[in-house]
């Protein structure tokens, strides 16, 4: 296993090294300081299986960075690693792309089970923002867990294809080149499968998935 770590804070980085070498001792862990070199080691050394990335990086803060990455580098799985946990920094970075939020509040077993989770292919949120983020869907009663099982089981085969990428964090233009479809379908599937899940956006269907447990691998 080969890991990432963008974080400006070098302390931060051993602290996730640590983390990581305990779930897979033989686990290659690289330190990339700005989001610049980030770039420049993936470009350089192939895809990782994870990239931990800060939000508040020396040339990039905010989801700029998750944005910024993803376009560069659109295979990347990308999970935040931030001091900023409000619900708007968190839903922003999973819009942009990163497959998963993780507080550095968090303490050392909170950590690992995120972890663990995120190299699973599930996302994990901080579970106050996954429980506000249940109820804020277009429906006037948002979908109970089971309902959200029943709704994924029943989309066809092309709109779980859809899901699935969307869960992986990808773009629409990823998911057109990844599929062979238009950038039109592609939008007319997002749509389906918002509407069957009852949620207003590709954020709320990635929390709506991490409720029950749902991984890209596992649909």
């Amino acid at each position: 296993m080969r890991v990432l770590v963008c974080d400006d804070h070098p302390i931060i980085a051993d602290a996730v090294a640590a983390c990581m070498r305990s779930i897979d001792p033989a686990c290659q862990v690289d330190h990339a300081g700005n989001l610049r070199q980030a770039s420049e080691q993936i470009a350089r050394t192939g895809a990782y299986d994870l990239v931990i990335l800060d939000l508040g990086l020396p040339d990039a803060q905010g989801s700029e960075a998750v944005i910024r990455l993803r376009a560069a580098h659109p295979g990347a799985n990308v999970v935040v690693l931030s001091a900023s946990e409000d619900r708007r920094s968190v839903l922003g970075a999973i819009d942009a792309g990163a497959s998963g939020f993780i507080p550095k509040s968090a303490d050392r077993a909170s950590l690992l089970r995120a972890l663990e989770r995120v190299l699973a292919g599930m996302t994990y949120l901080p579970a106050s923002v996954a429980d506000a983020a249940a109820g804020t869907g277009s429906a006037a009663v948002p979908l109970g867990d089971d309902a959200v099982r029943e709704a994924i089981a029943a989309l066809t085969p092309r709109q779980a294809q859809v899901l699935r990428l969307l869960l992986r964090g990808l773009p629409n233009k990823a998911i057109c080149r990844e599929l062979g479809l238009s950038e039109n379908t592609i939008k007319v599937h997002i749509s389906q499968v918002l509407r069957a899940l009852r949620v207003r956006n590709r954020t709320e269907a990635v929390v709506a998935a991490s409720r029950i447990g749902l991984s890209a691998q596992r649909l």
